[in-house]
């Protein structure tokens, strides 16, 4: 098969090979388009590695399909923040270890956030204290967007929320088991969340965090 194969990096559990066609990823990317109602005229700051999968469907290619102005750098927490300044997005997306760094950052508590109008936030358990604190510096719309790298984000959102909106997005379908555990199109994902509050929990296997001693962002 043609296409793009990318291997997990076994953190939860046996690494392995996931493979899509480029019409796959084409798919993933033009329905992040959509959701973000992504255009010509965005600016889109991307800090994920060409190994990962949002790299694909949630930055970079949508970026490049919208024909919009697309800044992709390795992850640095000042050097972040100086691109901020310079470029404005409009459109940008971190994960909660991105925001625990930064948040430790000289420049954090004056950061000037508010070119954003929209922001995807996920990859783990995203705190209603990160989302406020990206709300706080003026990042209009702050989507918290769920999914994995079998089954790509959105598959459903929060919106400025811990919350999440269990309404799946066109292609997939959701279930839960008693235990809490998300079951994507049959596929069982080892994600547990609490169906009455609506959020996120827990993975069956924590994460060791082995990805993030070894390189700045995932």
């Amino acid at each position: 098969m043609n296409g793009l194969v990318l291997h997990t990096s076994g953190t939860t559990k046996e690494p392995k090979e996931i493979s899509y066609t480029w019409e796959d990823i084409k798919r993933f990317a033009l329905n992040s388009i959509t959701e973000v109602g992504l255009t010509k005229d965005d600016v889109v700051l991307d800090v994920f590695p060409g190994n990962t999968i949002a790299h694909y469907t949630v930055t970079a290619m949508p970026a490049q399909y919208a024909g919009a102005k697309l800044i992709t750098a390795n992850f640095d927490p000042y050097s972040y923040i100086k691109l901020f300044n310079k470029y404005q997005p409009t459109y940008i997306s971190l994960v909660p270890r991105h925001w625990e760094i930064l948040s430790k950052t000289k420049g954090w508590d004056n950061f000037d956030m508010s070119s954003v109008r929209y922001m995807v936030v996920g990859s783990g358990l995203c705190s209603q204290e990160m989302i406020d604190s990206f709300r706080a510096r003026g990042v209009q719309l702050v989507a918290n967007w769920y999914g994995m790298t079998e089954m790509p984000p959105p598959v459903f959102v929060g919106y400025n929320s811990e919350t999440f909106d269990f309404t799946p997005k066109d292609g997939y379908s959701v279930e839960f088991t008693d235990e809490g555990e998300c079951v994507i199109n049959g596929q069982y994902t080892n994600d547990i969340f609490d169906v009455t509050t609506k959020k996120f929990l827990r993975r069956k296997i924590n994460a060791n965090n082995s990805t993030w001693k070894t390189k700045p962002c995932v």
